[in-house]
């Protein structure tokens, strides 16, 4: 089964919002964001508290506004839409809200540009590293528009990393952590996963393709996550990143691999 892009379906929600005073702009930004689609060039901005301006898409499709929300990172030289335009059509289908965001270490991998990263100053930090404040400032924005209670953080490779850092900085409104391949090597080493594990009491779970697993430092990670209650899960044929979940980066038939990502989501979200 290959996930397939579903039409994209603009619907405008109706909001129960005070249309006074400083409310007044916060329910036009509400009913901007609400009125997305799946499909369709839904852009949103906000800023980190150094000063960069972060890029993220909206994919809510015609889901109101009491779905689960997730917020999904890419991987090291990718960006929001390339990396999950197909997953976040998927898990639409599925009763997820998504937003995906384009973080300051990225580029053009899968086909769209970062647009975080070209509006940067020349001279701005891109290390791995550096994108923690990216990953925080989308979580604000959630909450300061009110789009949701709790969230669900998915990361890939590197961001697979940052979100537990996240997730420990952020616990009444993280709901859960979803890591595919979260890196380990040198340019993470003031933000590995091992460091805030220990300090995070939402479900986590971790995927990683056979393919990694016979490296030693792969395992290593698996034993300090699993010794911290992460959930596990070894893929058979996959690839690294978020594009373990689809038939077409694999060149196979990742159907079980969702299913269990699935069946994680709803328990995580209680659906």
């Amino acid at each position: 089964m290959r996930i397939g892009k579903s039409a994209a379906i603009i619907s405008v929600l109706s909001l129960l919002v005070c249309a006074c005073g400083d409310d007044t702009a916060l329910a036009d930004e509400r009913a901007n964001i609400t009125a997305s689609a799946r499909n369709t060039d839904q852009t949103i901005t906000t800023q980190t508290t150094d000063g960069v301006t972060i890029y993220g898409e909206l994919y809510f499709g015609d889901l109101d506004m009491a779905a689960p929300l997730i917020l999904m990172f890419h991987q090291g030289g990718s960006n929001g839409r390339g990396e999950y335009a197909d997953i976040a059509a998927w898990l639409n289908d599925n009763g997820f809200r998504v937003i995906a965001w384009d973080q300051r270490a990225g580029g053009e991998v899968y086909g769209e540009s970062n647009r975080t990263v070209a509006g940067l100053p020349e001279g701005e930090a891109l290390g791995y590293c550096d994108a923690a404040p990216d990953l925080q400032a989308a979580v604000d924005y959630v909450a300061e528009n009110k789009l949701a209670d709790r969230v669900i953080l998915w990361g890939s490779s590197y961001s697979a990393a940052l979100i537990f850092g996240t997730a420990s900085a952020n616990p009444k409104l993280t709901s859960g952590v979803i890591a595919f391949s979260p890196a380990s090597g040198g340019p993470l080493e003031n933000c590995r996963a091992r460091l805030w594990v220990g300090d995070i009491s939402r479900p986590m779970f971790v995927l990683r393709p056979a393919s990694e697993m016979e490296r030693g430092s792969s395992i290593e990670q698996r034993d300090i996550l699993t010794s911290a209650g992460v959930e596990f899960l070894v893929v058979d044929n996959g690839v690294h990143g978020s594009s373990m979940l689809l038939d077409a980066r694999t060149e196979q038939d990742m159907s079980a691999a969702r299913a269990e990502v699935l069946a994680w989501l709803k328990k995580t979200a209680g659906l």
